[in-house]
């Protein structure tokens, strides 16, 4: 099978992307994979970590506001359609598979045009524009949430799968984990991160709570990424080399290790961060990103509160205080993280990514007959 992998913009929107490209890699050598990324975008590097052959597109976002920008926006995304045309005559894919962001819409869009069959992967509870603008004229979405689908037109053909993640999730354990991490049984492993490029506000709030808190007890172990964008901010901190057992990193390099060694995860609530954290079953505080279109990663999050699977802070109530409440009251009642741990297990989807693949090569099948 020929296929076209399509998204960017964040990690969250290249990983799915990934964890299918890796499980096609694993099943099937005859398979070629090419990926179309946006130009410029810091998360390709991931796809050529894996070995997958990258093009990419020149375009970017809408803005939320009426701006004469997006006349720009709209100009560049109907170039590259064409461009993306051309690229897809080139490779000749049995199937696109786009999973969001803004760079998969020409993507879909020229393969639609062209009679290739299509794909969307919709990770969020709340689909992108990505998504509602292409739902009714591919041949299949897949969800992470089936509620989803109370979002999208009532032709989209839509099917629940959860999120793709990638085998090393799969496979790690935490007793090797801590080990690996010289974390010891009897002490209380933090991890707080705010995605790959980072949040201001979480990481200051963090690192505030780091230094006050974290650093003064001898059993508490705290490790905080606070982005690629933020780290010179942060290198000269004392806690940017360790301090106690406490550090602040760039960016998190093997986040299944580091979130199976955890006992409390502090983090956004995207929905691919999400997904990491259920597969593992960690107890979590999750902090949505008020600067997300559709507010969707609060909508994640308190679905998960909800059904007491993480405990939710929104960001403008959040402070130390509100930060240190939250994580006392986990770290002082065992039984709340396991049930924490247990709530959010149950949002993992193992077998996402050979759903994703067995119902591509239907859509293959289908269109060659």
């Amino acid at each position: 099978m020929n296929i076209i992998l399509s998204g960017g913009g964040t990690a969250g929107h290249v990983s799915p992307a990934l964890a299918v490209a890796e499980k096609i890699l694993q099943s099937d050598e005859k398979s070629k994979i090419l990926f179309i990324g946006r130009e410029g975008g810091g998360e390709n590097d991931a796809v050529l970590k894996l070995g997958l052959e990258l093009k990419t597109l020149k375009i970017q976002g809408i803005k939320r506001k009426l701006s004469i920008d997006n006349l720009r926006v709209l100009y560049r995304a109907l170039k590259a359609r064409g461009d993306a045309q051309k690229i897809i005559k080139d490779f000749s894919p049995d199937v696109i598979l786009g999973t969001g962001g803004y760079v998969c819409w020409p993507v879909i869009k020229a393969g639609i045009k062209m009679g290739i069959p299509t794909a969307v992967h919709e990770s969020n509870l709340s689909p992108g524009l990505t998504t509602k603008m292409l739902a009714s004229k591919c041949d299949i979405i897949f969800l992470n949430h089936s509620d989803t689908k109370n979002f999208l037109p009532a032709r989209a053909k839509s099917i629940t799968v959860g999120n793709p993640l990638r085998t090393d999730f799969k496979i790690t354990d935490r007793i090797n984990a801590r080990k690996s991490l010289g974390i010891k049984d009897d002490e209380f492993l933090i991890l707080s991160f705010g995605g790959s490029i980072g949040a201001e506000k979480l990481n200051e709030v963090v690192i505030d709570f780091m230094q006050s808190c974290s650093i003064k007890d001898k059993k508490i172990k705290h490790i905080h990424a606070v982005g690629r964008r933020y780290f010179d901010k942060y290198r000269d901190n004392p806690l940017a080399k360790g301090e106690n057992g406490c550090r602040i990193l760039p960016y998190i390099e093997d986040m299944p290790r580091m979130l199976s060694a955890s006992d409390v995860v502090i983090s956004r609530a995207g929905a691919m961060t999400i997904s990491e954290i259920a597969a593992v079953g960690v107890a979590s505080i999750l902090i949505p990103s008020p600067n997300v279109s559709d507010n969707h990663q609060f909508k994640n999050a308190s679905k998960l509160e909800e059904v007491g699977a993480a405990l939710l802070i929104e960001e403008k109530n959040l402070s130390v205080e509100s930060l240190k409440s939250a994580v006392t009251s986990l770290k002082n009642d065992k039984n709340a993280r396991k049930n924490k741990a247990k709530q959010i297990k149950r949002f993992d989807t193992p077998n996402a990514a050979e759903v994703i693949i067995n119902e591509l090569k239907k859509l293959s099948f289908r269109a060659k007959v």
